[in-house]
């Protein structure tokens, strides 16, 4: 297509060129999966959509020379461009097909040929049905007819003896007359191509008829109307005149052969390119499976040794250690981590480039994966002084259909950005939902047609304007209506008493009984930082993989540059959108747009439930918030909501002691921002508290970062009864208000992991299959201090061996086996381990299955390899769990827990006898 457009100018007569492809009904879905597209229609009310499914075939544009305007849109969907479509199919013969609008005096034509494959024209086939079913596709064009055909009779316009006339014969049995026209009711339809002398109209003797194709035309001759000696000469001269007519159809046909000659060629051209497009298919295919290849065994050579190193120091921080020494530990441990996480973004970073990215349609709570997000960066915020906070509006639904674990991902990456480039100030994350009921989400399909043509289904032909699916994208996303975003910046519009009085009334367009909202909208999060921020030209560098915005930032903060590129990308592949604005010295936000549907199961519940981890003792508590600042107020009154308190918000002491007296008793506790109020007032505030008689014993509870302590002892005896320490989190600000309550906190239900349960695996024994021995050390040293009589084998055949080779009283009770092994791997051994215990069993022995029901001997799966397909496998072959390096104590522990419950992944229901 390069070449097409690039040499289009020694076509003059053809204005377009493109190849629509053929796609049968049952190839839709495969069609759509492989461009990443749906085939579109633009409906009459210029709209663009889904074809609807209601067809035996489908004729999308995958290839133009202009601007990728109407890619996939389905041609072959109007009437006017399927009869030719489907003669240029049936015949493999040159086909037109009528174009609107056209210009004064001027026709322009949409001409197909049909395309078999490479080297294949109609004469391969000796039906209609063979050429039907073996068409792959169409090349197609707009040919400017009227000018072709002008520039051939040009010449003959001056003759004095006669007027030449040249037409298009509309085929009666095509139904399309109205598009040239013409009555249906008419004897014949021609399309004037060529009359300067206004003679078509007239009926002429001297009349010369050719098809081309499926096409029929017809050149007429008339003599000069205006002088009667030339008429007589002219038709003295009728064999003359028949011979310039023969020689006039002569030069047509020629030219236009000629001009079917270079649309052959053309084709040629295509042909080859398709051949050299394959060649570079099948090249890129190896490269990209050569590059998986080479990225899962870079993965397996470093996760193996990182396993050692990760586990041993597991192992020292369970020893007696000096305070010097458990630090060096736990920076060398913090190293690995960090190195590992840098695998696996550039393992994400793969597999999204080769498309092998899946993603979960699961039910996920957002604010619960906000806040543990957070949780992730409690010491580096701790470190930082910094104040990061979560707002999440109230129409937020408890509960979502989507990829949690993406979405986690998405915002863990950003919080970290925002971290690594901000000193001082705060983070905010902001949640909101879009209401698609209310704004112009439904016009989001909109696009824009020249409304004076008589045809707005297309121009030229063939269609030539729409907007791009990132446009249409864009506009859906943003079509609907959305909570003001709230900022921490001050001076802003979104850090104003208007901006939160908006977000507070805001609302979804639905019941405001039971707050249903629809079952598709889109989740828009932002991450506001006040960090040193970005230059506008360098904004668009952020996204791209292993780049910052300038060589010093990386200098001075590290990082690879990677996080934002997979932000973007994964957002992109939930069919969402990623921006970001930001002022130099001031700040940035990052604010992205996520499509997910409302969990069914939860319909006809409030979509404005409460945080779970609010104690049901605090229900209905009645506070008062003391805080200046509108933004921040509001952050900590929704931590106070989501735990179902009842707040009052005031912004001064004036007002607080005023709500005091008019409140009296009904309030149970004073929260004060020690940012939003000066250390003077606050202690006056106290201190009038206290000589107030009804309130001597009412708690009054500081918000702040971590304070000196000499100004913590200051407020301390200025009358504060707790110190609650920023950032706010829902269940340490459940505790401390407890305890103001003198109420004892619930302990949590979920068991702690403990490091050392020396019972959990009391006289299980267990074999370790590996051929690291670090690896085994490790694995057996981890398994020893639950308890279990732990064995190693080097190999998957010493495994089997020993599994066949155990005394009746030394019987496995698990084996942990790894994957990547030399002479025999770990699914290789566990399927002959699954044959052997069928051979062993005399019920199972004489039936035909692949695992005994009886004699299963649990068997997990412990590799460095994370790619696509290595659980599967896993599975596949018998094995009950799967574990990946380097081993993690957390999910060690839960596996042996599931273990112990008979719980695990792939585990079957027992039969014993």
């Amino acid at each position: 297509m390069t070449y097409a457009r690039r040499t289009l100018f020694l076509r003059p007569y053809v204005t377009r060129l493109l190849y629509v492809e053929r796609v049968i009904a049952s190839e839709r879905a495969a069609f759509e999966r492989k461009w990443n597209s749906s085939i579109l229609y633009v409906t009459p009310q210029n709209t663009v959509i889904r074809r609807p499914d209601n067809d035996t075939e489908y004729s999308p544009i995958v290839f133009e020379t202009e601007d990728e305007h109407y890619l996939f849109v389905d041609s072959g969907a109007y009437p006017r461009y399927r009869s030719a479509i489907d003669a240029a199919r049936d015949t493999g013969l040159f086909t037109l097909s009528p174009v609107t609008p056209r210009a004064k005096n001027s026709w322009q034509m949409g001409a197909y040929l049909a395309y078999y494959g490479r080297g294949r024209d109609l004469t391969n086939f000796s039906s209609v049905a063979e050429r039907r079913q073996a068409c792959k596709g169409y090349v197609g064009t707009v040919m400017n007819v009227t000018e072709l055909f002008h520039r051939v009779l040009f010449q003959f316009t001056d003759d004095v003896d006669m007027d030449v006339v040249a037409v298009f014969v509309v085929n009666p049995m095509s139904g399309l007359y109205s598009y040239y026209n013409c009555s249906a009711s008419a004897s014949d339809c021609t399309v004037v191509l060529f009359d300067p002398a206004r003679r078509a109209h007239e009926v002429s003797k001297a009349v010369a008829l050719w098809d081309y194709g499926t096409q029929s035309f017809s050149v007429r001759c008339f003599p000069k109307q205006n002088l009667t000696l030339l008429a007589l000469r002219a038709i003295i001269a009728w064999p003359l005149l028949m011979s310039l007519v023969v020689i006039f159809c002569f030069i047509i046909v020629c030219l236009v052969l000629k001009r079917m000659q270079a649309i052959e060629k053309d084709v040629a051209v295509m042909e080859k390119m398709d051949e050299d497009l394959k060649v570079a298919k099948v090249a890129a295919e190896a490269a990209d499976k050569a590059k998986s290849n080479f990225l899962a065994t870079v993965s397996h050579e470093i996760r193996t040794p990182m396993n050692g190193v990760i586990g041993m120091t597991n192992l020292l921080m369970g020893t007696d250690l000096t305070d010097q020494q458990l630090e060096y530990v736990k920076i060398a441990q913090a190293s690995g981590n960090a190195l590992i996480a840098l695998i696996n973004d550039v393992l994400d970073l793969s597999k999204i480039e080769a498309g092998r990215m899946e993603l979960e349609a699961v039910p996920f709570n957002i604010r619960k994966e906000v806040d543990c997000v957070f949780h992730l960066f409690d010491e580096t915020v701790q470190q930082k002084k910094l104040e990061m906070s979560m707002l999440v509006h109230n129409t937020v639904p408890t509960c979502v259909i989507g990829d949690p674990g993406r979405f986690r991902q998405i915002l863990g990456n950003l919080i970290g950005n925002a971290l690594k480039f901000t000193k001082e100030g705060s983070i905010l994350v902001c949640v909101r939902v879009m209401d698609p009921n209310q704004g112009s989400s439904s016009d989001f399909t909109a696009i824009n047609v020249d409304q004076n043509s008589p045809d707005t289904h297309s121009s030229q032909g063939l269609i030539t304007e729409t907007l791009s699916e990132v446009e249409l994208e864009g506009l859906r996303l943003r079509g609907g209506s959305t909570a003001p975003r709230l900022s921490i910046q001050p001076g802003t519009e979104f850090n104003s008493r208007e901006a939160v009085e908006s977000w507070r009334k805001w609302n979804l367009k639905t019941s405001a009984l039971n707050c249903k909202p629809p079952s598709h909208f889109t989740i828009i999060a932002s991450v506001e930082d006040t960090g040193i921020g970005i230059p506008q030209h360098l904004e668009k560098r952020l996204f791209q993989p292993f780049s910052q915005a300038n060589s010093s930032t990386s200098r001075e903060h590290g990082g690879t540059g990677i996080g934002l590129s997979i932000c973007e990308k994964l957002v992109k592949l939930m069919n969402g959108e990623i921006t970001v604005t930001s002022n130099v010295g001031v700040g940035s936000v990052f604010e992205f747009f996520l499509p997910v549907k409302f969990h069914d199961a939860l319909e006809g519940k409030p979509c404005c439930s409460k945080f779970p981890a609010g104690d049901k003792r605090l229900s209905g508590m009645h506070v008062v918030l003391v805080d200046n600042n509108l933004v921040r107020q509001e952050v900590t009154a929704n931590y106070l909501q989501c735990l179902d308190i009842y707040v009052d918000l005031v912004e001064d002491m004036e007002s607080t002691l005023e709500l005091l007296r008019i409140k009296g008793t009904s309030l149970q506790a004073i929260l004060v921002d020690l940012e939003g109020l000066s250390l003077a007032s606050i202690a006056d505030l106290t201190s009038t508290v206290r000589n107030m008689p009804s309130f001597k014993a009412l708690p009054v509870l500081g918000l702040s970062l971590a304070l000196p302590p000499l100004i913590e002892k200051e407020l301390r005896d200025a009358g504060v009864s707790y110190m609650v320490k920023k950032p706010l989190r829902h269940s340490s600000l459940a505790c401390v208000l407890l305890e103001a309550m003198n109420l004892t906190p619930t302990p949590a239900t979920k068991r702690a992991v403990k490091v050392d349960d020396s019972k959990l695996l009391s006289d299980k024994r267990i074999l370790v299959v590996d051929d690291n021995m670090v690896n085994r050390r490790v694995a057996t040293s981890m398994l020893k201090k639950y308890g279990a009589i732990v064995s190693s084998v080097n190999g998957g055949a010493e495994a089997v061996d020993a599994v066949k080779n155990r005394k009746e009283d030394e019987k496995l009770d698990l084996i942990v086996m790894d994957i990547q092994m030399p002479e025999m791997d770990g699914w290789e051994a566990t399927r002959r381990i699954r044959n052997w215990e069928v051979e062993n069993c005399f019920i199972c022995r004489t039936k035909n299955i692949s695992w005994c029901r009886h004699h299963r001997l649990p068997i997990v799966a412990v590799t460095a390899d994370v790619l696509k397909g290595t659980h599967t496998e896993c599975i596949n072959s018998g094995m009950d769990d799967y574990l990946t390096k380097p081993l993690d104590q957390k999910q060690l522990h839960s596996l042996l827990e599931r273990f112990v419950g008979k719980d695990m992944f792939n585990s079957p229901e027992y039969e014993q006898f």
